[in-house]
């Protein structure tokens, strides 16, 4: 169950994460930590900087208000989809769906959600379910994307077992299209994921966009730093500059979201290298 839908480090997932299923939609979407189909898009002080400011202010932007994450948005008034229900309220029948989660709750949703879809709904620890996938499918890895989104990237959940970070590497060497999305909490760690994924699959093209922002946009009465980024692997050059594009209207919508006396005082994207 995710506790944080619809906040800013939701929007720096599915804005991205829409645009690329629109763009090239796979015959495959997988996912390792689904969590539930959809969410009721209540407000909240944190959702008031996430989705529901993007709903007031992207239509005003012109690389926002045809995306396809707030078509997203708008077609399902009150309710907030999860990245299971956005992939198939984009890919529909044409695509098959693989979708773990460790959460009874969260993994009931699916199941109703993914009713007359070719969909496997598992409820296991999702890194070791797309690795026995990965291993075992009978697909053109470039027909497949893979949505990993841990709550502890370094988590090894035995001896055998990869880390999400490390599953990451694995099926960007092996040619499956990647959508790795990360946080962190300290200026010093911007970037990290990339540096990492890059390191344990060189010579593979890694594309990596990254927002930072002030931590109480996300977490009221904080100070300081939060950030949070996507790194892509095996995509092309129109995905990557589409999202590229997405996180330069994002920054430019919260130049007036800016908090006063902290560092950073408002979101900035950056792509990184």
């Amino acid at each position: 169950m995710n506790n944080h839908f619809a906040e800013l480090g939701d929007v720096w997932k599915h804005l991205p994460l829409a645009e690329i299923l629109r763009i090239t939609p796979p015959r495959d979407y997988w996912e390792t930590h689904a969590g539930s189909a959809s969410y009721a898009l209540t407000e909240s002080p944190s959702r008031l900087h996430g989705a529901l400011r993007f709903l007031s202010c992207a239509p005003r932007d012109p690389d926002l208000r045809g995306c396809a994450y707030l078509q997203a948005l708008r077609s399902s008034p009150g309710v907030y989809p999860g990245s299971p229900a956005l992939a198939m309220q984009t890919l529909g029948n044409t695509a098959s769906y693989l979708f773990c989660d460790l959460d009874p709750e969260s993994a009931a949703t699916l199941r109703a959600a993914t009713a007359g879809f070719e969909a496997r709904v598992i409820e296991t620890d999702g890194v070791s379910a797309i690795y026995r996938a990965a291993q075992l499918a009978r697909v053109d890895p470039k027909d497949v994307l893979v949505h990993i989104d841990p709550f502890d990237p370094y988590e090894r959940v035995t001896d055998q077992n990869k880390t999400p970070v490390e599953l990451a590497a694995w099926l960007a060497r092996a040619g499956y299209r990647l959508f790795y999305w990360y946080g962190y909490d300290c200026v010093e760690r911007r970037g990290w994921a990339h540096d990492e994924i890059s390191r344990l699959a060189p010579g593979i093209n890694v594309w990596c966009g990254d927002t930072l922002m002030p931590a109480c946009l996300v977490y009221p009465g904080t100070t300081g730093a939060w950030g949070c980024g996507v790194v892509l692997a095996n995509v092309t050059r129109s995905e990557a500059y589409a999202c590229e594009r997405l996180g330069r209207a994002l920054e430019r919508i919260s130049e007036t979201d800016a908090v006063e006396n902290n560092d950073p005082s408002q979101l900035t994207f950056r792509v990184i290298t």
